[in-house]
């Protein structure tokens, strides 16, 4: 049976445990509670981007696990939140099923063609994590500076996107970032916050990992507008992948995707 308390509470004992959360204007959240398939799913999907992460960034595969925790609770809010009660699974397992996955650059860009039914309003280039930034110019993760980002809010195919706590990644060989805002259509009380990288992790190929601190676990929901703009000191193309997950109704999940 779905369950409505205030989000503050909710979350309390992740932030307790020194996860946090960011949600502008998110006062109460609705959760069913997981079966015991349901967490296993989850499990795996978190085991399997941990794994490929500490292949390449232990650090990173560290980060992923630590924040656990705060994807279960967002699988809670996926179960009550799309419509039929649908179960979790991973991978999914089609229509009339919620599936995970490590986030995408199409669970993101789900359209080429955003539009007020598809707002899907991003700067990332289609098909790729690839964002061409020009100095001193906001750039947008979500949303395009008019239009807010919706998580894909198609019947079938709804999705809730879960970006996790310093979960914002550049490779490059010299960061661009230096601001960030995060506001939602509930809520525009937040400014902007400085950012440099929190650590930078070289790689074999000779670029660089940077990662960004945010002020906690963002979720980003079919039915709520976000604006997640940066501020590049510097002109170029970046690859800025995000660290997190996608909770999806199976059709969305149901094959390869590209736009």
């Amino acid at each position: 049976m779905p369950t409505t308390v205030s989000f503050k509470e909710f979350v309390r004992d992740v932030r307790e445990a020194g996860v946090d959360f960011y949600a502008p204007g998110i006062d109460n959240i609705t959760y069913e509670v997981l079966s015991a398939e349901e967490i296993k799913a989850v499990e795996l999907a978190i085991k399997m981007l941990a794994n490929h992460a500490r292949a390449i960034a232990p650090q990173i595969a560290v980060e992923i696990e630590r924040q656990a925790p705060a994807v279960y609770k967002m699988a809670a809010v996926a179960k009550a939140k799309f419509p039929g009660m649908k179960n979790i699974s991973f991978p999914a397992t089609g229509t009339g099923s919620i599936g995970i996955s490590p986030l995408f650059p199409q669970a993101i860009k789900y359209t080429g063609t955003p539009s007020p039914s598809l707002p899907a309003y991003t700067s990332y280039t289609s098909n790729t994590w690839d964002i061409t930034f020009t100095a001193n110019t906001a750039a947008y993760l979500f949303g395009d500076g008019t239009n807010w980002y919706k998580a894909n809010p198609t019947d079938g195919q709804r999705a809730l996107l879960v970006i996790l706590q310093n979960g914002v990644l550049e490779i490059g060989s010299t960061p661009k970032i230096t601001q960030m805002r995060i506001k939602t259509d509930k809520s525009q009380k937040y400014g902007m916050f400085g950012v440099s990288p929190l650590s930078t992790i070289p790689l074999e190929s000779g670029k660089k990992i940077h990662i960004y601190p945010t002020p906690g676990v963002v979720p980003i929901f079919h039915d709520v507008g976000i604006m997640w703009s940066v501020l590049p000191a510097r002109s170029g193309t970046s690859t800025m992948p995000l660290l997190g997950f996608v909770f999806a109704e199976g059709d969305f999940l149901a094959d390869i995707k590209t736009i």
